[in-house]
């Protein structure tokens, strides 16, 4: 009887350190957690961007660019961009999309530029650069405008099916891929370098109306505008984690390393979350 009763408790003692050991190494996956929030007067931020000692700011209703540290103290102002959206920034300049003119303009210091495109897109709702490569979501278009040099490739065209977008807001390269924040699609679609739809993710999500996008070398995170929240995915598509808290009417994110900016379009406001 005793011996019975001995391997009943080893055998409750092994199923109890198995349920502590899963219980524990739960504990340790590090998810994104609310730290604070940056309030601001008179901006409205639309399109973010952080180069990590700064805070790069698209205040649409202001036709201005904001510049400021990472505390959200105003730097610089830079004036008379006609409808800034979502922006990228890349060895030291600032793309911005210039919606109401059909435009790319580049903050370069003081100095404001324009970018030479070689197709004109109508109403550049985002746009990403990267080495020689620059792409621009197409509102209107329905469509991604990559531009390498003089060479130009459009990608998708008006539609709801696999590899055709539908008003899309943001884009982002990575992995030698490119990311769409298919809006009114209400999902983020892949394409190769190439133009070759990969995949489609979030379709299954209820998103309603996804604005930006932001992809790193792990993940993709996308704002779900009128759901106020942050969707994080691994880059084969799986759900890692909702976000809801802090949240109003988010509109652009922007990560780096283990801190998380996202644009709060209704609470003129930056909240900031950390992997904990």
């Amino acid at each position: 009887m005793k011996i019975v009763l001995s391997l009943l408790l080893i055998g409750l003692f092994i199923l109890v350190s198995c349920k502590n050991s899963g219980d524990d190494s739960k504990q340790t996956v590090k998810e994104w957690r609310f730290q604070k929030e940056i309030k601001f007067d008179d901006i409205a931020p639309t399109g973010l961007q952080t180069d990590g000692e700064h805070l790069w700011i698209s205040d649409a209703k202001n036709n201005r660019v904001i510049k400021s540290d990472l505390s959200g103290n105003v730097l610089n102002i830079y004036a008379g961009i006609k409808r800034p959206m979502h922006l990228s920034v890349y060895n030291s300049k600032v793309y911005v999309p210039e919606y109401l003119t059909d435009k790319i303009k580049i903050i370069n210091g003081d100095e404001i530029e324009e970018f030479p495109l070689k197709e004109k897109p109508d109403a550049p709702a985002g746009v990403f650069v990267n080495d020689s490569l620059i792409a621009i979501a197409d509102f209107y278009n329905h469509r991604i405008i990559l531009q390498r040099g003089n060479n130009v490739l459009f990608i998708g065209k008006e539609g709801h099916k696999k590899g055709e977008l539908y008003y899309p807001t943001d884009v982002s390269i990575a992995n030698n891929k490119i990311y769409v924040a298919d809006a009114y699609n209400n999902r983020v679609q892949v394409f190769d370098i190439n133009g070759n739809s990969l995949k489609v993710i979030g379709d299954k999500d209820k998103i309603n109306v996804a604005t930006g996008i932001e992809v790193t070398g792990n993940n993709i995170f996308v704002t779900d505008f009128e759901g106020s929240r942050i969707l994080i995915y691994k880059l084969n598509g799986e759900l890692l984690q909702i976000i809801t808290v802090h949240l109003n009417k988010p509109t652009d994110i922007s990560v780096y390393k283990n801190v998380m900016y996202v644009t709060n379009f209704n609470g003129s406001s930056i909240s900031i979350f950390k992997k904990l």
